[in-house]
């Protein structure tokens, strides 16, 4: 065993991730069909889909941007966008899953998200704009055994 500072450490060797056998990820299926319908909610500004994928205190935290609050905020995000968007095509890929190890009715997601829109209205309308970003998601199972997410954070995004 190697030293470390305050005690010996047990030897680990480091393992290629492409010599992993595949394993099954029933959670990883799940958050990503769930993604897939978050995705077209926000494609269609479906409000009802974005409230049934979220817990009523559910937040969508947006670093560059308002922060969306629970399931009214939800509504009010969907009407914005019906709105202000002729169309909206919206796409999440989800890079990892993972339970997490202190609770396992809590998950977490991250990855990757695009967005392209055409402007109803103000300079630029009807032209398409782009951005995209990454992602991560705190996601809870309730006692109906649906998971929803708790919290959607935007970690990054870039125009274009």
């Amino acid at each position: 065993m190697d030293e470390a500072p305050d005690g010996p450490v047990p030897h680990l060797e480091w393992v290629d991730p492409e010599e992993l056998e595949p394993a099954d990820d029933p959670l990883g299926d799940m958050l990503r069909a769930a993604n897939a319908r978050y995705a077209l909610a926000l494609s269609t500004a479906d409000a009802e889909t974005l409230c049934d994928l979220f817990e009523p205190d559910g937040a969508v935290i947006d670093g560059s941007g308002p922060d969306v609050l629970g399931h009214e905020g939800l509504r009010d995000m969907a009407h914005y966008a019906r709105e202000r968007y002729e169309a909206v095509t919206f796409d999440i890929d989800v890079e990892w899953t993972k339970h997490d190890p202190l609770d396992p009715a809590v998950a977490h997601a991250a990855g990757t998200w695009r967005m392209a829109f055409v402007l109803r209205q103000r300079s630029g309308a009807g032209e398409t704009a782009r951005s995209h970003g990454r992602f991560a998601q705190r996601w809870h199972r309730g006692p109906d055994g649906a998971w929803r997410l708790h919290r959607d954070l935007t970690l990054t995004r870039e125009d274009g």
